[in-house]
């Protein structure tokens, strides 16, 4: 066996990654980390609706694991491996510290086996209580098959379990759902669960498939993901499917599944970013400048961002709005002010 790597950040945080498993399915390889020695975390979109996964430890041993069901709405599951019965009755102690610095510790593909991420400089947390789905959102690096990865602070201490990450902004679903997933952990929610499970799986392939249709795609297709990802409840795949719904120019579809998402994560910039992409293309902007308005106070550093909020200023007319936006330019992107301030000077010359 190779040497292990020498971890060079703080000894708890260097702890979790005796801790990740890779989770492999008949869809995709993921990531899950052991809350005990028999039971693993990772997400409802990465188990699906198979009953029955394999996990590959740190040591890189290779085990079969169970999907356990449960009616509680955020997207984790739990797996036990298979001739285990864990105890379902612990509890994991959280902080209530919330950090800005946050590593994403998770199973590399590359490496084939656990590695820790660069630190976020940011995170924005959700009210948990009143928004079960709402995720902290955070520019914590990670990659894709880190999903179901540990999200911990620059202590070690586990705030999360990663949802999604494209290397820019990621998702992570607040570790405390953990505790209410094995609480609502039952046999009894085995149906539904897997129905719900069948529809994420359906939606995730169909959208997959879909992003090869640049225009006009066929009306079983558009029923079909209208129907399975509305069964979904998952607000990555809301994402997903207004996302591709746009780049359709289908933009009432774009809006209803953007809406959906945003009304289960109020914050998310990611969201936020669509729906205003969405009402651009739509030529909406009276639609567009409060999504554009919440997204700056989250990001304002998006480049994107600051291009879409100076030319709906323009439209608009909104001379106070093009200053803001003017003013976040000159800190964030000042390469970009000159042709900006060309345009808006052009835009309120009558």
């Amino acid at each position: 066996m190779a040497a292990k790597p020498v971890c060079k950040v703080e000894a708890k945080i260097c702890a979790w990654t005796d801790k990740i498993v890779g989770v492999k399915t008949p869809n995709m390889v993921a990531s899950g980390f052991k809350i005990s020695p028999d039971l693993i975390v990772t997400n409802r979109h990465v188990a699906e609706d198979h009953l029955r996964v394999l996990v590959r430890n740190a040591e890189g041993k290779v085990q079969p694991a169970v999907t356990l069901p449960h009616d509680f709405p955020a997207d984790l599951v739990l797996l036990r491996l298979e001739d285990s019965q864990p105890d379902l009755n612990l509890k994991i102690e959280l902080t209530q510290q919330k950090s800005e610095k946050l590593y994403v510790v998770a199973f590399d593909q590359g490496r084939n086996g656990p590695r820790i991420y660069k630190p976020g400089e940011f995170a924005h947390y959700p009210d948990t209580a009143a928004l079960p789905q709402a995720r902290i959102h955070t520019d914590a690096r990670a990659l894709p098959g880190n999903s179901g990865g540990a999200v911990v602070d620059e202590h070690g201490r586990l705030l999360g379990v990663l949802a999604s990450g494209d290397g820019n902004l990621s998702e992570v679903i607040p570790a405390e759902h953990i505790n209410a997933v094995m609480r609502q952990t039952d046999n009894k929610h085995q149906a539904d669960f897997l129905e719900q499970a069948k529809a994420l799986r359906i939606c995730a392939d169909t959208l997959y498939f879909a992003t090869q249709i640049p225009r006009d795609p066929p009306l079983p297709l558009v029923s079909k993901i209208n129907s399975n990802c509305k069964k979904a409840r998952n607000k990555q795949l809301y994402d997903q499917a207004g996302q591709l719904f746009g780049k359709w120019w289908m933009f009432d579809e774009s809006e209803k599944f953007l809406l959906r998402s945003q009304k289960l994560d109020p914050g998310s910039p990611n969201t936020l970013m669509s729906l205003a992409v969405t009402y651009h293309l739509n030529r909406t902007p009276e639609k567009e400048l409060p999504v554009l308005k919440r997204y700056l106070q989250i990001n304002p550093s998006n480049p994107q961002a600051l291009r879409l909020g100076i030319q709906t200023a323009g439209m608009l007319k909104d001379k106070e709005f093009a200053d803001e936006v003017l003013a976040l330019m000159r800190v964030h992107n000042p390469a970009a002010l000159p042709l900006a301030e060309s345009f808006v000077k052009e835009a309120f010359a009558d």
